[in-house]
């Protein structure tokens, strides 16, 4: 009786160590929320890519594209983005080129001619220098060199920030060949970041003076 006793125990010491390990390699498959693994880094917050994503080209950027790699490659092309976003290359026509970075855009203009037109083809895209303008009552009227991801309020903190005598209330935003500005109440911009509009190339704000 004594043997059956020391049996049983046994038994429930191998089952309960089982019991154990099979909770241990469970509690590494749990996944937290998105299917991520517990304690994984979270797939929904990327670290942003080495090619400057943030800095997309926008219509009215000045490209410079060369070729090269092959005997005869295409002619170098300096062309600006048209409004509908596009570029007209030798040999393959239109590529959309607004919205893409640069690294984008030299590999879809690589795809356009290799292997179609060439066993292999190098391709470069390089943006000219781009400016925005920022002038009225802020501390250094000028034009300023346009970085990726600009808004309204990071360019007028470019310009030095707004002056005492600055009406925040009803700044105005002039896109690249439009007509008519876009006024922004950058007071309420400062509290609610989707006022705070997108800056792009070429455009100008303006920052009017206060009537007392």
């Amino acid at each position: 009786m004594k043997s059956v006793m020391v049996w049983r125990n046994k038994m429930s010491g191998i089952l309960l160590g089982f019991l154990l390990l099979l909770a241990m390699g469970l509690s590494g498959c749990i996944t937290g929320p998105g299917g991520n693994q517990a304690g994984g880094a979270d797939q929904g917050m990327l670290p942003p890519t080495s090619d400057g994503s943030s800095d997309l080209l926008h219509p009215g950027d000045a490209l410079v594209i060369n070729f090269s790699g092959v005997t005869d490659p295409p002619a170098g092309q300096q062309d600006r983005i048209r409004e509908d976003g596009k570029i007209t290359l030798p040999y393959i026509g239109d590529v959309q080129a607004a919205g893409k970075t640069r690294s984008e855009l030299q590999r879809e203009i690589t795809a356009g001619y290799v292997p179609q037109y060439f066993t292999r083809l190098n391709v470069t895209v390089n943006a000219d220098i781009r400016y925005i303008y920022v002038s009225g009552e802020v501390k250094i009227e000028s034009r300023h060199v346009y970085m990726g991801g600009m808004t309204v309020l990071r360019a007028i903190a470019t310009a030095g920030g707004f002056t005492d005598f600055a009406n925040i209330k009803r700044v105005q935003l002039l896109r690249a060949g439009a007509r008519t500005p876009v006024e922004i109440n950058c007071d309420k911009a400062r509290q609610h970041s989707e006022l705070d509009l997108a800056v792009y190339p070429d455009d100008k704000i303006f920052v009017p003076r206060r009537v007392f």
